[in-house]
């Protein structure tokens, strides 16, 4: 009789070590998991930042040249307004154009 309690003792105490155990290592896969998908994240993330810290350096380049030009063309200007030849104009119409094509295109993300 008492042996038969100890081998029940001994029973339950190994049930309850190989249920915790499963548990454990149950949570360790699902954290194994989050691990996972927070580093697939962080990798996309850092990849979306490299983009658009190129695309403000791209943006502020533009800026500049576009800034530059309206300067010029402010040099050049007279009384009654800027004096450019129909390339000149041309060049910084579509120059502004496609800033901000790329303006709106950066805020409507």
């Amino acid at each position: 009789m008492v042996d038969q309690n100890i081998d029940q003792s001994s029973s339950d105490a190994v049930n309850g070590v190989e249920n915790a155990l499963s548990a454990l290592w149950d949570k360790a896969r699902e954290a194994s998991l989050v691990i996972s998908t927070l580093r697939e994240e962080r990798k996309r993330l850092a990849q979306r930042i490299a983009e658009l810290e190129e695309e403000v350096s791209h943006l502020k380049s533009s800026n500049q040249q576009v800034q530059a030009d309206l300067l010029k063309a402010a040099e050049h200007s007279n009384g009654s307004g800027v004096s450019m030849d129909p390339d000149e104009k041309r060049l910084l119409q579509q120059r502004i154009r496609t800033m901000i094509a790329k303006l709106d295109q950066y805020l409507g993300q």
